[in-house]
């Protein structure tokens, strides 16, 4: 296990990567009014910087079928101050990025781009629609959709439209598979949903998955049983992760990490040396980054990689045949990349040894 820090970024949140010319390119942004840079070349030390101030990025989408071209927001500086928050296609072309306004969503969180046979969909949700202070929760959030087109060089000229409506502290995101197509899964205070576009069909579907407050979620099916298993992030920015399984006609947890930490936030799902697992970690108390995977044998396994960094955001990358954690550190302003080199074993039981591998 390797920790390399990539950079320092003040209130490092967001992260992706793109592939330009065979080779992995590392995005990382910052909340606020912060930067986006991108990282390239041996080690990454290559480093360009996309935008300076003018941030506050939740999200960054990468476009695979189009060599460089990603997505962002920009604008949600504070959950107050987050009305002028717009998505912005980045397209790389000789060397260099452009950028245009695709439009303006005001409280925008978190959005992705799921591509249909013909154009693509786009799915976004508002934390809320407008606050007085930061403990006003009053005007719930919403979910948005618009078709874009599979022509990304073509002039963008796209409607929103209000998918549903009334979901308070509308804050959890990340796609996954359901019912064997690609989907967002969101999360509020009125639970899971799996919000389907009309990739096979004429119209657009939303399926309630919990109903209960959900802070954030991912999916993947851990064990291998052939069904997904939820790890659940709740309440809101708060202390508990469960992972759930399928159980008859409900759901049951049937993993807790057995550190408490509070402001959980970091959320992913996807395979690591071709094992199922979940990304997960928190801003507050031990401030961990680990790992969640499931052994026939022995049941669920945790793997430790860091602490006191307090990740806002993670993903899973491979780099050449390597995978890697990609995190936003937020908390101590880090733009940090984990190479994961082995399973390893329960951190509960092993932080320190896990400590002297990666520090």
């Amino acid at each position: 296990m390797e920790k390399q820090l990539i950079d320092e970024i003040f209130k490092c949140y967001s992260v992706n990567a793109v592939e330009i010319q065979g080779e992995t390119h590392l995005i990382y942004a910052a909340e606020g009014d912060g930067s986006c840079q991108i990282y390239s070349g041996e080690n990454f030390k290559n480093k360009k910087v996309l935008w300076e101030g003018g941030g506050g990025t939740m999200s960054l989408v990468a476009v695979p079928d189009y060599e460089g071209y990603f997505f962002a927001s920009k604008g949600f500086y504070s959950m107050v101050e987050s009305e002028t928050s717009a998505v912005y296609l980045l397209r790389y072309n000789g060397g260099e990025f452009t950028e245009i306004k695709i439009f303006d969503i005001p409280y925008l969180h978190r959005f992705d781009v799921i591509d249909g046979e013909d154009c693509r969909y786009f799915i976004g949700c508002t934390l809320h629609s407008g606050k007085e202070d930061k403990e006003d929760w009053t005007n719930p959030g919403k979910i948005l959709v618009a078709k874009l087109p599979k022509n990304l060089d073509e002039e963008i000229d796209v409607e929103l439209s209000i998918l549903r409506e009334g979901l308070t502290k509308n804050h959890g995101f990340n796609r996954g598979i359901w019912k064997g197509q690609d989907v967002a899964f969101v999360a509020s205070e009125e639970g899971v949903v799996a919000v389907m576009p009309p990739v096979k069909k004429e119209e657009w579907e939303i399926e309630t998955i919990f109903d209960h407050p959900v802070s954030d979620v991912a999916a993947i099916d851990i064990d291998g049983d052939g069904e997904l298993e939820f790890a659940l992030l709740s309440p809101f920015h708060g202390e508990q992760m469960n992972i759930m399984k399928k159980k008859g006609d409900s759901y049951e947890s049937v993993y807790t990490y057995p550190i408490v930490m509070d402001f959980y936030h970091a959320i992913f799902a996807g395979e690591v040396k071709g094992k199922p697992t979940f990304v997960l970690g928190a801003r507050k108390d031990e401030q961990q980054l680990y790992l969640v995977q499931y052994d026939q044998e022995e049941g669920f396994k945790t793997i430790l990689l860091d602490e006191q960094v307090g990740p806002s955001n993670v993903r899973i990358v491979r780099i050449n045949d390597r995978d890697y954690i990609m995190s936003a550190n937020r908390q101590i302003g880090e733009a940090a990349l984990y190479l994961i080199d082995y399973l390893g074993t329960n951190a509960q039981k092993n932080s320190a040894q896990m400590f002297k591998k990666i520090n």
